[in-house]
């Protein structure tokens, strides 16, 4: 009955704590000719880039970095060094979620955005979290630990990719597959149910 309670609850526990996708874009169906904001293909948020106005497109996607069963189908293409410090914008909902960690497929033209960042909102102003490039000929995938950043995790978040380094006015980049994973918040009675098997083993043991 021990056995069987310490399985139980390491079960609870385990399935708690799996990395599971709460939100992303697969980007296949973006049409920045209709809609400037982009449903998330798995869980619940919004891409905003109403910010790129015309000067978004859609372009050939790929399936680095695709979520099983996803095609390579389109991909969101941004351009002009005008945009240098303009934003895509991801909110999704973290209940009941934490440790974060973003992916993202990319790549860019030569005269292309070559430096930026990953942002998040903490209720008071943006914050940095991490910097990256982009290859000039081949799709990369890009992969950021965001586990230490608390505002962000169960509750609501919103991120931010800032764009920077495009030198020419048609330089461009792509993003595909973007996808956000986190570890579940076990239960407070997974928890409970854990001590109580811990404690029934020691017993069993002395």
């Amino acid at each position: 009955m021990v056995a069987a309670m310490v399985v139980s609850a390491g079960a609870l526990i385990s399935g708690g704590a799996n990395a599971s996708v709460v939100a992303g874009w697969n980007m296949n169906g973006v049409d920045p000719t209709t809609a400037l904001t982009l449903n998330a293909s798995v869980g619940n948020g919004v891409l905003d880039f109403t910010a790129f106005g015309d000067n978004s497109s859609v372009l050939l996607g790929t399936a680095v970095g695709a979520l099983k069963g996803d095609l390579a189908g389109d991909a969101l293409s941004v351009a002009g060094n005008a945009f240098n410090g303009v934003s895509l914008v991801f909110s999704f909902d973290t209940t009941g979620y934490q440790d974060l960690t973003l992916s993202l497929a990319t790549r860019r033209s030569t005269t292309g955005f070559a430096l930026n960042r990953i942002e998040y909102w903490n209720g008071l102003g943006w914050n940095t979290a991490a910097s990256f490039g982009a290859s000039t000929t081949a799709w990369e995938l890009k992969s950021f630990d965001l586990s230490a950043i608390d505002a962000i995790e169960n509750g609501f978040a919103t991120l931010r990719i800032t764009l920077d380094g495009a030198t020419g006015a048609t330089g461009s980049i792509r993003f595909d597959n973007v996808t956000f994973s986190t570890s579940a918040i076990p239960a407070p009675g997974a928890l409970a149910l854990l001590g109580l098997a811990s404690l029934a083993a020691r017993r069993r043991r002395s």
